[in-house]
């Protein structure tokens, strides 16, 4: 029986073209690959994804670059990038990817969403870039879920940090103790980063 691979698509206003291509038109050969949306609520805090079930137990996460810069959003301003530093902190082995309608950073390995152009429609466009980035995202776990494997057989680990390691990796990490602040910290160290890599 093939091992299961969610992806979560997370967007306030999502990208149907794309929706389409990982809902009926991605595969790969030896995963079954389960897709969702989250329909991010602008009026709602980045901590309301942190605690959404969808999101927790997703082994794929894509997430609009521009998700958190609407003013309505609980006062922060941050991108998806940022945000992918956050997720990192409490879900480390959910992959992240991050599509932007902006120009795409290459520094931070963001996907351009899809802009009209007579060359090339929609779903070919995903169909050309897309699967780079799932294959490499599933290739990571896939990793992951090996390593744990492995640990799990293994009786000189420390029993707490086992069953810690193989949590994390089926999404079961209970929301820890980091309060707002300390993420509002992160995401400002995050910014001092990005101002160093532009110089």
């Amino acid at each position: 029986m093939k091992e299961k691979i969610n992806i979560v698509y997370v967007d306030d206003n999502h990208d149907t073209i794309l929706g389409k291509y990982l809902d009926k038109e991605y595969s790969n050969c030896d995963y079954v690959t389960i897709y969702e949306e989250v329909t991010f609520d602008t009026s709602a805090g980045y901590e309301s994804l942190l605690q959404d079930t969808r999101v927790i137990h997703a082994n794929i996460v894509i997430i609009d670059s521009r998700l958190f810069e609407n003013s309505t959003v609980s006062g922060s301003k941050f991108t998806g990038e940022e945000f992918k530093l956050i997720l990192k902190k409490f879900y480390p082995f959910i992959e992240v990817i991050v599509i932007t309608q902006n120009e795409p950073d290459p520094k931070f390995g963001v996907i351009s969403k899809y802009k009209h152009d007579p060359e090339i429609s929609g779903p070919q466009y995903y169909a050309k870039i897309m699967p780079l980035y799932i294959n490499n995202a599933i290739q990571n776990i896939s990793m992951f879920r090996n390593l744990a494997n492995k640990m799990e057989e293994n009786e000189s680990w420390e029993p707490v940090l086992k069953e810690k390691i193989i949590s994390s990796l089926q999404g079961l990490n209970v929301y820890d103790e980091l309060t707002r602040k300390d993420i509002d910290d992160l995401i400002l160290a995050f910014k001092e980063i990005e101002v160093k890599l532009d110089v």
